[in-house]
C-alpha cells in the first residue's frame, strides 16, 4: 500500500521539537492573557491599546503552531493555512473596526478593550478546530476572563485560579475527542495503520 506508513519511522527529532515548541507556544499565550488581565486592572487605556497590539501576535503564534505540526508530520498543510489566514483575516478587520469606532469616540476605552478582547477569545476558540486542544483552552481562557471582568469588574485572583487548572489540562490532555479537530490526511493513514496493527497481533 503506498500510502501506508510504519509509525517507527517517523522523525522522531522533528516530533520532539514540535512538542516542546507547542508547549512553549500555548504557555505564552495563556501568560499574555493573564498580563492583559493585569493591565485592565491598572486604566482602561492602556487594556485596549494592549489588547489591540497582541492580536498580531497571536497570530503569529497560531501560524507558527500550524507551521511545527507540519515539521512534525513531514507533510505540507496549506489547506490548514488557508483556514488561520480566514479567521485571523477576519479578526484583524473586526479589530480595525473597534479601533475606528473608540477613535471616533463612539465607545469608551473599557468597552473598545472588551470588544477585541472577546473578538480573539472567538478566534483562538476557532482557531482550536486546526490547531488542537490548546487553542480551545486559551479561547476559553480569554472567554471567562471577559465575563468575569463584565459581570464582576475584573478580578485578578479568580483569573489566576482559572490560568493554573487550564495550563495543566493543556500539559495533560494533548489528544480528546471534547472538541473536533480538522486532521491532516497523514493522521487518518496513521490511524488506520495503527488500528490495523493491534487487530494483527
Amino acid at each position: 500500500m503506498k500510502d501506508k506508513i510504519d509509525p517507527h519511522h517517523w522523525n522522531m527529532d522533528k516530533t520532539l521539537r514540535y512538542i516542546y515548541i507547542n508547549e512553549v507556544i500555548f504557555v505564552t499565550l495563556i501568560l499574555l492573557c493573564f498580563l492583559g488581565e493585569i493591565l485592565a486592572e491598572v486604566t482602561d487605556r492602556m487594556a485596549f491599546f494592549y489588547w489591540f497590539c497582541i492580536t498580531p501576535v497571536f497570530f503569529y503564534c497560531s501560524l507558527l503552531s500550524e507551521k511545527a505540526k507540519a515539521i512534525s508530520i513531514g507533510v505540507k498543510t496549506e489547506h490548514l493555512m488557508r483556514y488561520e489566514l480566514y479567521y485571523w483575516g477576519s479578526a484583524m478587520i473586526a479589530v480595525m473596526l473597534v479601533f475606528l469606532m473608540w477613535h471616533a469616540e463612539s465607545i469608551s476605552p473599557w468597552a473598545a478593550s472588551m470588544s477585541i478582547h472577546i473578538i480573539l477569545a472567538h478566534t483562538m476558540f476557532l482557531s482550536g478546530i486546526v490547531l488542537g486542544v490548546h487553542y480551545y483552552l486559551v479561547g476559553m481562557f480569554l472567554f471567562l476572563t471577559a465575563a468575569l471582568s463584565i459581570i464582576m469588574g475584573g478580578a485578578f485572583g479568580l483569573d489566576l485560579v482559572l490560568m493554573l487548572p487550564l495550563i495543566w489540562l493543556g500539559f495533560y490532555v494533548e489528544k480528546t475527542y471534547l472538541f473536533p479537530t480538522l486532521k491532516r490526511r497523514r493522521d487518518f493513514i496513521y490511524e488506520v495503520n495503527e488500528q490495523h496493527d493491534k487487530e494483527s497481533t
